[in-house]
């Protein structure tokens, strides 16, 4: 039986950032996942590189009339979605190359199987035996399926299978109004596919704030997205050529689409682990229960990102995977006291952080929301993209910044500006009497 100072289960953005890190400082390391190709996670290889890779190609074509009005001779001919494909898989192999490279470069080993705990300190990998004296758990999530319509790979389809098709489709149905399913509308509603968005929610993205999902839905109206609010499927049938759905919402009707793509939301991928074994404890949802440090109630095992409840991104894994990393090798207990932004890649960009105005007026605290407009951003106009603004919440009684909201153009650059000021708890006229270079996008922070 191998014998190992720390195991590593899921080779995400958390798995292998931590990976590296007890790697570097000279622990005995083993990195499992099912395959190599899975190295990156959801992240790489079915969401944040391939959906951002699609949506900066879908962006070049909606900007395409705003150039040919500033002289570019350019002519849009559609889209071959069979070469984006293959361009993305070449990205994602660059990239995971990338990341083997920082693997071995830590003498970090890898193993590729299933995982399942024996007991407390002992893995099965695929019938291979693995004992440990510390482990760290970054298994992720799944996409988490609609009860009437089961994933099949054809025409009801996750953000994992959407990205084999070889060609578009000429209508599609999206279940499901948060960010994956918003990315999704606006990449395939740019291309000129017939979309239909199906929020169960009263409005998209559900945690963002209410004036942000508005401008969307008009955003969304102007590029002829169908959104359905307060709506559920009662009712599937997967047919030859497509698929017809009974939708319950302001009224009854019925949708026949080419393809289903479902995004209402993921799940914890815990199963299999049999985690009763090895004694770590488990919400009622799934997700692993941690302590503030990432320790599980097992105080040598630990786990991040996905799996736990914590915000899905892979910003976020990478600090919590330093942090757990940290406080395996040292014996600390550090948090992660971090300001984290949400960023929402759909079209017009979407990003936020602290708190919102309807959290801030929850906890009772005396605000001012200050608001700025793209359109009066030079930088933004001569992107040809002008829509949208930026929301800034701030303490009535000390001015200091508690949160922002930004639609717009570069939103999910520009939003760390204000990650910084609600972290550092900076004034708002410590941060608006900045110089902005001119013209910036970022200058719009000067205006609030």
């Amino acid at each position: 039986m191998k014998q190992y100072d720390a195991v590593v289960i899921g080779a995400g953005p958390g798995g292998y950032e931590s990976a590296i890190e007890l790697g570097r400082a000279g622990l005995k390391t083993l990195l499992i996942d099912k395959n190599k190709e899975r190295i990156g996670g959801t992240c790489l290889n079915e969401g944040c590189i391939s959906t951002k890779n699609y949506l900066q190609s879908a962006g070049y074509v909606s900007k395409s009339d705003y150039f040919r009005a500033c002289g570019v001779e350019v002519e849009i001919n559609g889209l071959n979605l069979e070469r984006l494909r293959e361009k993305t898989v070449s990205l994602k192999n660059e990239l995971r190359s990338g990341v083997v490279w920082l693997l071995e470069n830590a003498k970090v080993e890898t193993l590729y199987g299933t995982a399942s705990f024996i007991d407390g300190h002992t893995v099965d990998v695929s019938g291979e035996k693995i004992s440990f004296e510390k482990c760290i758990i970054a298994t992720g999530a799944k996409s988490r399926e609609v009860p009437i319509l089961p994933l099949d790979a054809n025409r009801i389809l996750s953000s994992r299978e959407i990205f084999e098709l070889k060609t578009l489709p000429k209508s599609m149905a999206i279940i499901g109004g948060g960010p994956i399913g918003c990315e999704f509308a606006t990449f395939f509603g740019t291309l000129g596919v017939e979309v239909t968005i199906i929020a169960r929610g009263t409005q998209l993205l559900s945690s963002e704030d209410e004036e942000v999902s508005k401008a969307l839905l008009r955003a969304f109206k102007k590029s002829n997205i169908r959104v359905l609010t307060s709506a559920t499927v009662e009712n599937a049938e997967v047919q030859k050529e497509g698929v017809s759905l009974q939708v319950q919402g302001e009224s009854e009707e019925r949708i026949v689409c080419e393809i289903v793509l479902c995004a209402i939301g993921r799940d914890p991928y815990t199963q299999g682990l049999n985690l009763k074994n090895a004694g770590v404890e488990q919400t009622t949802k799934g997700f692993i229960e941690v302590d503030g440090s990432f320790q599980t109630s097992q105080k040598h095992i630990y786990a991040l990102g996905d799996c736990i409840n914590t915000p899905a991104f892979a910003h976020t894994a990478y600090v919590e995977a330093r942090i757990a990393a940290h406080n395996l090798i040292n014996g600390t207990s550090h948090t992660n006291t971090h300001i984290n932004p949400s960023t929402i890649f759909t079209d017009p960009q979407i990003a936020s952080c602290g708190l919102s105005e309807k959290e801030a007026k929850a906890q009772g605290i005396a605000i001012e929301v200050k608001k700025a407009f793209f359109k009066a951003n030079a930088k933004a106009k001569i992107n040809g993209d002008d829509a949208g603004f930026v929301k800034m919440i701030v303490s009535s009684q000390s001015d200091i910044i508690l949160g922002a909201s930004i639609i717009g153009t570069e939103a999910t650059e520009v939003i760390h500006e204000l990650v910084i000021a609600v972290e550092k708890k900076m004034t708002a006229r410590e941060l608006t009497s900045m110089i902005h270079v001119h013209p910036s996008v970022s200058e719009i922070i000067r205006y609030l």
